[in-house]
């Protein structure tokens, strides 16, 4: 009997050693479980507050161009604020999306180094302009902090010159509206803060061989593919995949919007993050921990390892799409120009300037203009070449050829008759139809080749419609926008945007008239300042 109530009561214990054994498993199962949710739900934050940032800071930036644009092309709004939404960039994007803000954008203004800054555009005393834009995320981020990322805002700082003509100093430093061709020892380089920059409307961009942009590389509707030694110190922005081969150095961010593979080599060097709208494919060394396996985990892990790129995102939706201005029709109405005071001549002289053609009246004349002039040369059906050992144009004052579908300009040198007085020259293929794409009917091709030297202070601008084709040892100031624009053999570009009065280039409404530019305040100067700040509220 004593020993029956001793079994009980062992039993008892028992029982109650098992509990604590259940609850003590249950508390630690519990907190293990809390730990991989909670890690799991700050990855998931993480991932959507950085899509946010990406697409607040491009938003942002985005804001800041659209009103140097309207400065630049006399079109700074009446009360000093521009804004724009994700419908606006985006007409396919509808709903509560189109309605949401893109870009909210402030312009002010002071006279004196030390003045007070005022909202507005400037005037005829201003010295100083400053542009604030605030960029907003589509798609806000979902992490508790996420709301310091669904905005950015940068601020940039220009000299104003009270009363320099405006023009029209828009564009990018090659605008091409098919696929380009960059490469062999290609350099372009930006001047007082002006990205040399590569934008194409409509096609992909391959680039290999020796060429260094000192700008961004920016393909609308196309992959981008760049392949030995072929680097871009700023962004890297593709609507499709991105391909970076062998050697490339990107100073900013790689952004491929497509739902594709992007391919990667061990070799390339990234400043900034890579974003990407598919998958990443690298053949780099595998990560010691972590995503250490051949899965597009390890593949992503593999790519920061190697590039020092950060952050490496793939499978993103939402990636903001890269913005490049439709094409810009340019036609010729000798009235536009008159208008704003340049005189216009029918050139009557040899079609083809070789050494005995340079020395006619009509040629001679190029150099002795001493006001603004417009040349127009669409006599030579055939085709106006200038083309001699070497034929040098001393500019006293603007110029600016009207020309047929086919032009051949090769040993050229250009100078200023001051070497303080900016020149600018400007060849000009006129687009007749307006459509917003060039027209290609009858075209010829734009040779530009065999040491052909821009000398500072001149800028040139050659707008075309057909093929502009550059190569052999060129020196070359200003920019290009072309059908399609190539590049091979041995090419320099200086950046310095002049763009055509009366156009702007980069994108929205012309600034008045057809050309000549006039008027206006002023115009903008150096950059004097370009930083990220807080967003109002973040």
């Amino acid at each position: 009997m004593m020993r029956s109530q001793r079994q009980s009561r062992l039993r008892d214990d028992e029982t109650g050693n098992v509990m604590i054994a259940v609850i003590g498993l249950i508390a630690v199962t519990s907190i293990i479980t809390l730990t991989i949710s909670s890690a799991t739900v700050q990855a998931v934050g993480y991932t959507s507050l950085t899509r946010a940032g990406v697409q607040s800071q491009a938003a942002a930036e985005a804001g800041a161009e659209a009103m140097r644009a309207a400065l630049e092309t006399d079109a700074c709004p009446s009360d000093g604020n521009l804004g724009a939404t994700y419908g606006d960039v985006d007409e396919t994007i509808t709903g509560a999306a189109a309605a949401q803000p893109f870009y909210a954008v402030e312009v002010e203004q002071r006279a004196g180094a030390t003045g007070s800054w005022t909202s507005g555009c400037p005037t005829g005393s201003s010295t100083h302009v400053r542009i604030q834009s605030t960029g907003f995320a589509l798609t806000e981020g979902v992490a508790e902090s996420s709301s310091a990322l669904d905005s950015a805002a940068v601020e940039v700082v220009y000299d104003w010159l009270p009363g320099a003509p405006s023009a029209a100093a828009s564009g990018a430093a090659v605008f091409s509206y098919g696929s380009p061709g960059l490469s062999n020892n290609l350099e372009l380089v930006q001047l007082n803060g002006n990205s040399a920059n590569v934008m194409v409307r409509e096609g992909s961009i391959q680039c290999s061989n020796s060429v260094t942009i000192e700008g961004d590389i920016i393909a609308a509707n196309g992959d981008i593919t760049l392949s030995n030694t072929c680097s871009a110190e700023g962004d890297v922005w593709a609507s499709g995949a991105v391909a970076l081969n062998n050697n490339q150095v990107i100073g900013g961010d790689v952004i491929a919007v497509g739902s594709g593979t992007s391919r990667f080599s061990p070799s390339v060097s990234i400043g900034g993050g890579v974003y990407v709208g598919g998958l990443i494919d690298t053949w780099g060394q595998r990560c010691s921990s972590g995503d250490t396996g051949w899965n597009p985990a390890g593949n992503a892990c593999a790519l920061a390892r190697s590039s020092g790129a950060d952050p490496v995102l793939y499978n993103q939706p939402g990636l903001p799409l890269p913005v490049v201005p439709d094409w810009v029709d340019v036609d010729f109405r000798a009235s536009d120009w008159t208008d704003e005071g340049w005189n216009v001549v029918t050139y009557s002289g040899p079609c083809n300037i070789d050494k005995n053609g340079s020395q006619t009246a009509a040629v001679q004349a190029f150099s002795q203009y001493t006001t603004p002039t417009v040349i127009d040369v669409r006599g030579c059906t055939g085709g106006f070449t200038i083309w001699y050992s070497t034929y040098e144009l001393e500019l006293k004052t603007d110029l600016t050829f009207i020309t047929p579908k086919t032009v051949n300009i090769g040993q050229f040198e250009v100078s200023s008759d001051d070497p303080n007085e900016e020149r600018r020259l400007r060849f000009i293929t006129p687009d007749t139809v307006p459509d917003a794409r060039p027209t290609t009917s009858g075209c010829g091709q734009f040779d530009v080749n065999n040491t052909n030297t821009i000398a500072e202070p001149v800028a040139v601008l050659i707008y075309s419609p057909c093929t502009i084709r550059n190569s052999n040892r060129l020196t070359w100031r200003g920019h290009y926008y072309g059908g399609i624009v190539n590049f091979s053999n041995n090419s320099e570009l200086t950046f310095v945007p002049i763009g055509i009065p009366g156009y702007n280039f980069d994108g929205g409404e012309p600034s008045g008239g057809g050309a000549g530019g006039g008027g206006g305040a002023g115009g903008l100067g150096e950059l004097l300042e370009y930083r990220d700040v807080a967003a109002a509220g973040s």
